[in-house]
């Protein structure tokens, strides 16, 4: 959302939100009415103001008002600026501003956070860093930090996962290095550094903001109780669920209200952007595009991970740790596919989708092409063996520069034919995406949850076949 400036004491609308309990005060909306406003920042030397009525975010200029408001939001300024200063102070980096989270450019905080960009697509993006051991957050190590924006840049969310059951101990690798993984973790020494890091984030945000509250929150199988700090139109959640992780979230009030429940997409809003977002190329190549990428990082979080990308699909919000804990993932990684989808589908239904596990002992483009013709991923078991993965790179690097698409399609058959012969793996369990086919050249398209490198790699049929486990599994509109 873009912030405009007001012209004759005109409020204009820049954000809904639902407005929590504070400090009201009636103001003159430039017709002689009077509305009541709650002082929430500021930004570029404008008060940000939000009205009661209906919860709006509106910008004022100091210039405007009567000497007694402007003294009463000349006071909460000041006491803003106190409290901002502990903030970043006790957080150790200067994410907050004064403004509301809603009205932050989210590439301002990814960059006071040094996080990487993880994804871009027309209705969202993401930023997202696996920290070093210095790193430090609120006076705690986090594992991942995550920053979500809707597709304009304009900040939706924060995730800060501290000591958590995949990332802690983990011996792992990034991307395809992941199968070489393990862990040294045991139940004790997870359940060590999970205290000490809520003792840590609590200690540190109470410093700033005093005491939290208890509310229960999250939807279906995943609600629990959190510790709750509201500031400046914003809400931080600490969540610590036994044996699976410690998290804080920074997000709207709103969110937070509504105790961590959705809106849910309109169906026929969802198909149309699904469709809108196929690509039919010259060659033949078919493909979805506009799907969240989700970096698993070194853990073995695939299952997790491919499902978040692809509930987000749907306009389903999720988070891949959420869904680790829903699926029984072990520590370090390991999920059975049946049974995250299992866990979700109640969570998939209230949100108008549906699901859909379907056993495939031969991979078809026909079979195949049906869901991607309508927008829709392909979730995909199968073994990410050597193989696999050369003839994945090799043929989608070759693909840059064919002049000739029927000898590149001769010449990969040929290689396909030989790893074919070969037995069928039974190491690296892996779950990733089918994005798209080509009928000319028999290939797939496959996505896998490894960061924007691995957004999109070119597989022939045969070889996808011979790595398959024989089972898809579909988010549905």
């Amino acid at each position: 959302m873009i912030l405009r400036r007001l012209a004759l004491g005109a409020l204009i609308s820049i954000c809904p939100a639902l407005a929590a309990p504070g400090d009201w005060r009636p103001l003159s909306d430039g017709s002689g009415l009077k509305v009541e406003v709650r002082f929430e920042g500021k930004a570029d030397g404008t008060y940000l103001l939000r009205r009661r009525a209906d919860g709006k975010l509106f910008e004022v200029r100091p210039d405007i008002l009567l000497p007694a408001d402007l003294a009463a939001f000349d006071q909460s300024a000041k006491a803003l600026e106190e409290e901002l200063g502990k903030l970043n102070s006790t957080a150790g980096h200067k994410i907050f501003n004064g403004a509301p989270l809603e009205a932050r450019p989210a590439s301002e905080i990814a960059s006071a956070l040094r996080l990487r960009e993880e994804s871009s697509t027309k209705y969202s993006r993401s930023w997202r860093s696996y920290t070093g051991a210095d790193y430090r957050l609120f006076g705690a190590r986090p594992y991942s930090v995550a920053l979500y924006a809707d597709g304009d840049g304009h900040t939706t969310s924060l995730s800060v996962v501290f000591a958590n059951k995949g990332d802690f101990g983990s011996k792992a690798g990034v991307a395809q290095e992941h199968f070489q993984g393990g862990t040294t973790a045991t139940a004790s020494t997870l359940e060590d550094a999970m205290k000490q890091d809520e003792n840590e984030v609590t200690k540190a945000i109470s410093s700033a903001l005093g005491e939290p509250q208890l509310q229960r929150f999250g939807e279906g199988k995943s609600r629990h109780v959190i510790k709750r700090w509201d500031w400046n139109g914003q809400s931080m959640l600490l969540s610590a669920v036994d044996g699976e992780y410690v998290t804080l979230q920074l997000v709207p009030l709103e969110f937070a209200d509504a105790g961590g429940r959705t809106a849910m997409m309109k169906g026929d809003l969802l198909r149309k952007r699904l469709k809108a977002s196929l690509v039919k190329s010259d060659n033949g190549d078919v493909y979805v595009t506009q799907i969240p990428m989700v970096d698993q990082g070194p853990k073995g979080y695939c299952v997790p991970a491919t499902f978040e990308r692809a509930l987000r699909t749907m306009g389903i919000d999720a988070d891949m740790y959420m869904l680790a804990m829903l699926g029984g993932t072990a520590a370090g990684g390991g999920t059975s596919v049946e049974h995250l989808l299992a866990n979700v589908r109640s969570l998939v239904f209230a949100k108008g989708r549906r699901t859909k596990d379907e056993p495939m002992k031969e991979l078809r483009i026909r079979e195949v092409k049906r869901y991607i013709d309508d927008g829709v991923p392909v979730m995909w078991t199968m073994h990410a063996v050597d193989e696999y993965a050369k003839a994945a790179n090799e043929g989608t690097s070759t693909r840059s520069h064919v002049s000739d698409w029927k000898s590149y399609a001769a010449d990969i058959l040929t290689k396909a034919n030989e790893i074919a012969k070969l037995p069928k793996p039974d190491k690296n369990g892996h779950c990733c995406m089918i994005i798209g086919y080509n009928e000319k050249t028999e290939e797939f398209a496959v996505s896998d949850s490894w960061g924007p490198s691995f957004e999109r790699r070119w597989v022939p049929v045969k070889v996808a076949n011979w790595a398959s486990s024989g089972s898809i599994f579909l988010i549905l509109p």
